[in-house]
């Protein structure tokens, strides 16, 4: 079963915590993710949801979701939907 990458298209890394504004992983595990396995991929998943909380949690849940059901993030939809 292949895991979805937790990159909702808000791509900006703190340079204070290493940690993308969007998905809240790392550098280093977005650099590693096509070489993790499922249960690793998982892991990460919720590493990065237990780093957010409040509106980033909620935001990040929504546009997870919309992604994993249709493929798109809330903000790739838009792009595409700018671009025609």
């Amino acid at each position: 079963m292949a895991i979805v990458s937790p990159c909702i298209n808000v791509c900006v890394t703190d340079p204070n915590s290493d940690l993308c504004y969007g998905c809240a992983r790392t550098t280093d595990e977005i650099k590693k993710w096509s070489s993790y396995s499922d249960e690793e991929q998982k892991k990460v998943v919720e590493i990065g949801r237990s780093r957010m909380d409040g509106w980033q949690l909620k935001a990040f849940d929504k546009a997870y979701k919309q992604k994993v059901d249709t493929g798109k993030s809330p903000i790739k939809e838009q792009k595409l939907l700018n671009e025609k």
